[in-house]
């Protein structure tokens, strides 16, 4: 049985026709192909597409004490100033959950889950929301510092920008 097919096969090849020969040369280039194409997956293991950015809370602070910086600066009177500001905690995410209820004749239980998600390493929870740490407290030292118009026109804009109050904002005179 296995001879016949053997002969049928042979049959079918003539290696003399060249038609049998190209076919037979595209085959094995989709074989080589196919093979490489799982050397060369197009998958990154060191870029993540579904991960998150991790915040760098020393430049979170360092871009908002810039960005300040450059606003104080721009403050008529001031002059050049330093800033620092200082963070209350990390952030805080907010994953989805599925609450689960069930209720008996006297008593109810309830059970949460975090809902997750089939990203290319693996299952991750869903997030919802990531909130960024709140400024804590701000330092203001600038030339004007000791102008009290100035210093009430610094403490303005940093509480109204940081939604912070008047207590937790300080501005002094930079040593000369």
């Amino acid at each position: 049985m296995a001879s016949k097919a053997v002969e049928y096969i042979k049959g079918f090849i003539n290696p003399d026709d060249k038609k049998t020969k190209i076919i037979v040369v595209i085959g094995l280039i989709g074989l080589v192909l196919i093979l490489a194409s799982s050397f060369f997956d197009g998958k990154k293991d060191n870029v993540k597409s579904d991960d998150y950015k991790c915040i760098d809370y020393e430049d979170y602070a360092e871009n908002l004490e810039l960005k300040l910086t450059d606003i104080i600066n721009s403050i008529d009177g001031a002059g050049e100033c330093k800033v620092m500001i200082t963070l209350e905690n990390s952030a805080e995410n907010v994953y989805a959950t599925d609450v689960e209820t069930k209720t008996d004749n006297n008593s109810s239980n309830q059970k949460d889950k975090y809902v997750f998600y089939d990203s290319s390493n693996g299952e991750s929870p869903v997030l919802i929301k990531e909130y960024l740490p709140k400024v804590q407290g701000v330092t203001v030292l600038c030339n004007g510092g000791d102008n009290i118009a100035v210093k009430e026109k610094i403490i303005q804009c940093v509480t109204s920008l940081f939604n912070i109050p008047t207590n937790r904002v300080s501005v002094s005179k930079i040593k000369s």
